[in-house]
């Protein structure tokens, strides 16, 4: 979208005036400075399927079709001196096809097209006329088929008596959320450790990609350049890919020595501080980048240390843009599906698991009803980064 909004709209307007009717303009101008940004969302919605367990996992498992992250997962969770093996090969191979099309959705970006430093106009440039209503129909029946109606589905589901029955008054009940809520303890393990270990690892992450984010504002290097690089692999890569990796390096870091790591809701936690970390050195940046260096330089001019600085300049002006990077850290974890379905352990299970052992039971009311309630609590989540979002704005700082 913001690819579009970029494009100069004096370049349409000019190719108009030279006679180009509205479809020369837009397959000659529009799309040529188009095709970069739209290449590079077509290649990083490529990554993110790739990336996906989630769906492969409650739809294809059932029905028998496996995709690299499901073999990679069976293999992972097999039995057999060489599973493991098995599954680090495929994983190298998910993780060269992830690298090619990270490097191409980079290079894809870089080539030409409009720049990035030019502001999104966001004034209408084609008037539908009598055609806006059902272009307006047609988008909102799209949205309501891919997006309202599955949840609506769901929601229906998890108010039946038994999966397959039709809805209605005769098969509602309630019994399925008192059941998850009041009768099955493991729901109730599953959202602490989940907040627990979402709300640490957002927390260690705010302090660690705050502080890495200040180095490669104001004290840029080859060092810092490398780090950027660096804690954005573990978020590059496929998560299957990932949780294998570490399965791998915490069994025995050392010959000879098992710190115990492995198998416990430890490991879990430093795998959501290594894939999210670069969630929050984005939000850094680009909230570092609106703070003119020279309020810095005031405050200390003035006779301000470097903690004051922090406490009187620098956070009240980041604090709603870094607020905002913790939050979509806090929920991403929360969430988290792929990563955990290799590192749980029992007594470590998150709710995403215990979404997936419900559904993978054969126990389908029950897994809609937990999915339902965490909607809900996503919903909420969303309302607060909005409200987080609006706040920045008044303050200037807008999260990026």
């Amino acid at each position: 979208m913001d690819t579009l909004r970029r494009i100069p709209r004096e370049a349409e307007e000019a190719a108009r005036a030279s006679g180009l009717g509205r479809w020369k303009t837009l397959l000659l101008i529009t799309l040529p400075l188009a095709a970069p940004g739209l290449t590079g969302g077509a290649l990083l919605a490529f990554l993110a399927s790739l990336d996906n367990f989630g769906i492969p996992a409650f739809l294809g498992l059932p029905a028998g079709i496996s995709v690299l992250s499901t073999r990679i997962y069976e293999e992972t969770v097999g039995f057999g001196p060489s599973a493991f093996p098995r599954a680090a090969s495929l994983s190298v191979l998910l993780a060269v096809i992830a690298a090619g099309g990270a490097l191409l959705q980079r290079l894809s970006v870089r080539r030409g097209g409009v720049p990035e430093t030019r502001a999104p106009e966001t004034a209408a440039r084609l008037h539908l006329g009598r055609w806006r209503p059902a272009a307006e129909a047609a988008f909102a029946g799209g949205l309501l088929l891919v997006t309202v109606l599955p949840l609506l589905s769901m929601t229906a589901t998890s108010l039946k008596r038994a999966y397959g029955l039709p809805f209605g008054p005769a098969n509602a009940t309630l019994a399925n959320y008192r059941y998850i809520l009041l009768e099955t303890p493991k729901v109730w393990r599953a959202i602490g450790n989940s907040l627990l270990l979402s709300g640490a690892a957002a927390a260690v992450i705010l302090v660690l990609g705050t502080a890495i984010a200040y180095l490669c504002v104001r004290r840029p290097s080859r060092w810092t350049r490398a780090a950027e690089l660096g804690l954005a692999l573990p978020y590059t890569l496929p998560g299957i890919v990932f949780g294998l990796a570490m399965i791998l390096t915490w069994m025995e870091p050392l010959p000879g020595w098992n710190p115990g790591i492995y198998g416990s809701g430890a490991i879990l936690f430093i795998a959501y501080v290594c894939r999210f970390l670069v969630l929050q050195l984005r939000a850094g940046l680009a909230a570092f980048a609106l703070v003119d260096p020279s309020m810095e330089e005031a405050a200390r001019a003035g006779g301000a240390g470097r903690t004051a600085v922090w406490r009187t300049v620098l956070l009240p002006l980041l604090l709603p843009g870094l607020a905002g990077g913790a939050l979509l850290v806090f929920f991403t974890a929360l969430t988290e599906l792929t990563v955990s379905a290799l590192l749980w352990s029992p007594g470590a299970e998150t709710i995403g698991i215990t979404v997936f052992g419900f559904e993978q039971g054969g126990d389908t009311v029950y897994s809609t009803a937990l999915s339902t309630l965490l909607v809900l609590l996503l919903g909420a989540g969303c309302g607060l980064m909005a409200g987080i979002r609006h706040f920045a704005g008044k303050r200037g700082i807008r999260k990026a």
